[in-house]
């Protein structure tokens, strides 16, 4: 029987993992045009939208998506808290023109759904900082 080496397979894991991330890319890497299109994809499966109502919303998506891109290129220095700030202040005002085109239960629902993502997001960052071992040691010393 074949031992495997440990420092070829540590290798494969390595590129593995490497080639995995690159493939998330991640909302820099995307075009504003593409980040609306997928959203609007998304919102549109989730929230049952007529077409009138798709094309409205690509379109609040798209709007959002370049102030939003412009916002992040303006922030060269880094200043996450400015940067926040700004990203939260243009959240309520494409929900609000997202709300002028949603029903009062498509909004509902999107709401929920946006919350559900932060706690997602959080719930990543918390692995970031912790790491994964802290999780599973949690309690349990």
């Amino acid at each position: 029987m074949k031992i495997i080496k440990p420092i070829p397979l540590t290798f494969l894991l390595l590129l593995t993992f490497a080639y995995a991330n690159a493939q998330r890319g991640g909302w820099s890497d995307t075009s504003p045009e593409d980040k609306a299109k997928q959203q609007t994809e998304m919102m549109a499966e989730k929230l049952s939208f007529s077409e009138k109502q798709a094309e409205k919303v690509g379109e609040i998506n798209l709007k959002y998506a370049k102030k939003m891109k412009e916002a992040f290129a303006d922030n060269q220095d880094g200043d996450r808290s400015a940067i926040r700030e700004t990203m939260m202040e243009m959240r309520k005002e494409q929900n609000a023109d997202l709300k002028s085109v949603m029903t009062s239960g498509q909004f509902e629902q999107w709401e929920k759904i946006q919350a559900e993502q932060r706690n997602r997001r959080r719930g990543q960052r918390g692995q970031q900082k912790d790491g994964p071992d802290k999780k599973e040691k949690g309690g349990n010393e």
